[in-house]
């Protein structure tokens, strides 16, 4: 709280240093993200992949991994779901989502088991690897889609069925009519939910979180320190391809090339904004969404890049304000 305050007083004063009004670029962002169906359909959609990477990023993180190549991994997942989703168009579309979910689930959590077993084996640092894989695993997928799976003069893979198609919310909510906002929001928050019983409440979630506090006293306790590492990553890397869902079959029906416009840096710092708790990551999320959406909706009268800063603002304020807090509770206790 203290350093959304910070961060609202320092937007105040940007935006009128700027020569415009704070109370009406407020306003105009309330009307048209929070008091607007097709606005608020609008943040939703956008928050649905950054809860789904950002869980996924939590799992690695709880264990001391700084897994920066959610970028790459969610590409490769998406990917692979969508060619799988192609190739079991005659199946029913229960199975046929469940198989595809779980085809990239497996491609994206391979490519993050790549850097879990070069840090186990060799010792070299997770953040290097992921970052270096990133363009490795869109390198690759680029050249794929090119060369073998793109319909010609796209960027994009064939289309699924319509009949494969989530259901969109303002089928079910007029309120939300317009929007992309479909079914695997749901799907988003549950996944957030298991991913918290897991973290918090399962004996690997007490070794997962015990790892990333001490290796040495994990070792010393008996618990299989690559073991937690290298399924961690697996786990976390695979979580994130489910951002594909979204895309592939609540909105366009295909991966395209670009689609995750670098949402899997903006994941880093959702999940970093929540102290890495799944819950937490759903808010921050939604915080990030109305951001992201409202950057559009205040154009026509500051820059949205605005907006962007304001992300920036949030985690450079958390930081500051973790640090005087602590600072506080470390002179409280020596007095």
């Amino acid at each position: 709280m203290l350093s959304l305050a910070f961060t609202f007083a320092l937007l105040v004063t940007l935006i009128t240093v700027i020569g415009k009004d704070p109370f009406d670029v407020f306003l105009l962002i309330y009307s048209d993200v929070f008091a607007s169906g097709y606005g608020a359909g609008q943040t939703l959609f956008k928050a649905t992949p950054l809860i789904f990477i950002s869980c996924g990023l939590a799992i690695c993180f709880h264990a001391s991994i700084f897994n920066i190549g959610a970028e790459g991994q969610l590409n490769a997942g998406s990917f692979v779901m969508a060619l799988t989703a192609v190739s079991l168009e005659g199946l029913p579309f229960a199975l046929q989502l469940l198989l595809s979910v779980l085809a990239g689930f497996l491609a994206a959590g391979l490519t993050g088991l790549i850097p879990a077993l070069i840090k186990v084996k060799k010792g070299v640092s997770e953040v290097i690897t992921t970052i270096m894989m990133n363009f490795v695993i869109l390198a690759l997928v680029n050249y794929l889609m090119v060369d073998f799976f793109a319909v010609k003069s796209t960027l994009r893979t064939v289309s699924i069925q319509e009949s494969s198609l989530l259901t969109k919310a303002s089928a079910v909510f007029p309120f939300f009519e317009g929007s992309s906002l479909n079914i695997s929001f749901v799907l988003a928050i549950l996944t957030a939910l298991a991913v918290y019983v897991i973290i918090y409440k399962t004996t690997f979630g007490y070794k997962l979180r015990a790892v990333g506090f001490n290796e040495t006293a994990s070792k010393y306790l008996g618990i299989n320190v690559n073991k937690v590492l290298l399924v961690s990553f697996f786990a976390g890397a695979g979580i994130t391809a489910l951002a594909g869902v979204n895309f592939i079959f609540g909105y366009k029906g295909y991966y395209e090339l670009g689609f995750s416009n670098n949402i899997g840096f903006t994941a880093i710092a959702v999940s970093l904004l929540a102290r890495n708790n799944p819950i937490g990551i759903i808010f921050s999320s939604l915080l990030f969404a109305a951001l992201d959406y409202g950057g559009l909706a205040v154009n026509q009268v500051v820059p949205k890049e605005v907006m962007l800063l304001v992300q920036g603002l949030i985690i450079i304020s958390i930081l500051a304000s973790d640090s005087l807090v602590k600072n506080f509770y470390r002179k409280k206790g020596a007095v």
